[in-house]
């Protein structure tokens, strides 16, 4: 077999055979470190490795070619393609959807490193319509109610779009493949004490000041406060300070 796919390698996760395909094959080049134009086994061969149709094969190899993770060169068959940043974000989901689970602790020192950094260069980006998106997420997260997750999705919502706005897209690259995780634990810190919305909310829009102001350090200052006094409040339950969050199921995760 071409490139050490001579090993069967069958997955039970519970997603379609195509997708299972699909993040299998992607694991394979990456663990193998394959330079773009290396050989992959043919369609049938693959059929084989994996004890599938090639109908099943061929919507996996679709999905990789619309990625740009594998080519099909006329003479040569399936080649690994060239990698760019939306396989960098592929890698990080499939990393933490691989049974990957993060202490709170490890999420919090990835946040303090990061979003400081992200708020402060966000600031130098700030425009009338980034502003009113920023406050307009803490107005709704506001008057979310006992509804956890909604406002959960306000608050990772609000910290996304301050990434976004950053001009870096690796930014929101880490965003988007940490979101599973981030979400539950915004779901549990709530949950521990709904009244924290409201002094969520107020941090929120001491940021979004900061940003709206165009002041690098006033906004790095309300994200590393607002940071600091949410990982203060875990460890006053030590029952969570060493809870394990897996990246949680999205719509696209559980599509059979």
């Amino acid at each position: 077999m071409n490139a050490g796919f001579g090993d069967s390698s069958r997955i039970i996760r519970p997603i379609s055979l195509s997708q299972q395909v699909v993040e299998d094959l992607h694991r394979r080049i990456l663990d193998k470190h394959l330079a773009p134009g290396t050989p992959l086994p043919s369609e049938r061969e693959l059929c084989t490795i994996y004890g599938v149709s090639r109908t099943v094969i061929r919507e996996a190899v679709k999905v990789l070619s619309t990625k740009g993770l594998i080519q099909s060169v006329p003479g040569s068959g399936l080649v690994v393609g060239r990698t760019n940043i939306g396989d960098v974000a592929e890698v990080m989901r499939l990393f933490m959807r691989s049974g990957t689970s993060l202490r709170y602790e490890q999420l919090h020192e990835v946040r303090l490193a990061l979003e400081v950094s992200v708020g402060g260069l966000t600031s130098h980006h700030t425009t009338p319509e980034l502003t009113k998106e920023l406050f307009y997420l803490c107005d709704e997260l506001e008057i979310s109610g006992n509804d956890l997750v909604h406002a959960s999705r306000l608050d990772f919502d609000f910290h996304r779009t301050i990434a976004q706005a950053s001009q870096n897209e690796f930014f929101d690259v880490i965003f988007g493949a940490l979101e599973g995780a981030l979400m539950e634990t915004r779901v549990a810190t709530f949950s521990m004490d709904p009244s924290r919305i409201s002094i969520v909310t107020e941090a929120h829009r001491r940021i979004a000041r900061g940003i709206a102001d165009s002041n690098e350090e006033a906004t790095r200052v309300a994200m590393a406060d607002h940071l600091i006094e949410v990982k203060e409040t875990w460890d006053k339950h030590p029952e969570m300070v060493n809870k394990r969050f897996p990246h949680l199921q999205t719509n696209e995760d559980s599509t059979p």
